[in-house]
């Protein structure tokens, strides 16, 4: 029996293609609003180099999540849908919007069905690290993590706020493998993601993905040179550099946290990874990743607030009056067969 959404919660519906045998063909994605403002946290590419570019990183996904209540809407079934200004943006504006989606929506699935723990943008990484790509490589995927289980992962990101054809499944088979390697060893899995709105008899459906899992790799893919702890290190600064951005607000559950008043969104760090990242920009990088999956694993089986997700970060907004709202069309997606 399927899980009954609930009211904070979209249900999302994907397909697979060319994915290893345990994958189903089929599936149904349950998650929260502040899963989606989570996912758009860690997908973003702003740098993390507050020298730099300051607080760069924070101010980028404070607009990311700002397009959730302005744009983003949940149907009564629990679907995801766009409200009514969304549909009368330009067409750059529309490309905009579902390109973060797109990239948010690879997040949640790479969290939920592929069991991806740490999730980053190829180029914040890169940025981080001043890794230069040759000039041909300008179709190289989005982003790369590693699973729950083990093994690096790449992942492409599209998103369309229409129906997907052909053309772009191609170009999907084509992206995801352009990563050889990462830290000198084959991505355990690549693939590409499309959260998309198809139309249905000219009506338009609730949000979708499709997911393509080629076994191809392209002739001038790169090998990325990465290793676990620095990964570790510019996944999390930008989670510190939102708590020193933020309004401090009372530890809680074991939790540094920070609150955003006017974007009505709070951002919380495990304070034992908290303070061992820190450590680590203080020059104690060496065993970064083994003693954060350490103490994540020890700690998230204790205390685990619902709003908590496998990196020990939490993300909690308060946009439900926002998108409740009923300023989306009634007739969207309606007579859509429930299982796709």
């Amino acid at each position: 029996m399927q899980r009954v959404v609930q009211p904070d919660e979209f249900e999302v519906w994907y397909k697979t293609e060319d994915f290893p045998a345990s994958f189903l063909p089929t599936g149904r994605m349950v998650f929260t609003v502040d899963a989606l403002a989570h996912a758009l946290f860690v997908t973003g590419r702003a740098p993390q180099d507050q020298a730099v570019y300051g607080w760069t990183s924070v101010y980028e996904w404070l607009h990311r999540v700002a397009l959730i209540p302005a744009y983003i809407r949940r149907a009564p079934t629990g679907r995801l849908t766009r409200s009514d200004l969304a549909r009368d943006l330009d067409r750059s504006e529309k490309v905009a919007l579902s390109y973060t989606l797109g990239q948010a929506m690879t997040g949640v699935f790479s969290q939920q069905t592929v069991s991806v723990r740490f999730l980053m943008h190829v180029d914040r990484y890169a940025a981080r690290y001043g890794i230069r790509f040759a000039a041909n490589t300008r179709k190289r995927a989005d982003l790369f993590g590693e699973r729950q289980t083990g093994g690096w992962v790449v992942a492409e990101a599209k998103g369309r706020s229409g129906n997907i054809d052909d053309e772009l499944k191609e170009t999907m088979r084509a992206q995801k493998r352009t990563i050889r390697s990462i830290g000198g060893a084959p991505p355990a899995l690549a693939y590409a993601c499309a959260a998309h709105f198809p139309q249905y008899k000219g009506v338009p459906d609730h949000l979708k993905l499709h997911a393509v899992d080629p076994e191809e790799a392209e002739p001038e893919a790169i090998n990325l040179p990465a290793d676990r702890d620095r990964f570790i290190l510019a996944y999390y600064e930008p989670f510190l550099a939102a708590l020193e951005a933020g309004q401090e607000e009372p530890a809680r559950d074991g939790y540094e946290l920070a609150s955003f008043g006017p974007f009505r969104v709070s951002v919380g760090v495990l304070a034992p990874v908290a303070q061992r990242v820190r450590g680590a920009q203080r020059g104690r990088i060496e065993d970064l990743y083994q003693d954060v999956v350490e103490i994540l694993d020890t700690h998230l089986a204790a205390v685990r607030p619902a709003q908590q997700f496998m990196d020990g970060t939490v993300v909690t907004s308060k946009w439900q009056q926002a998108l409740d709202q009923d300023d989306w069309s009634s007739e969207t997606g309606e007579n859509y067969p429930q299982w796709w």
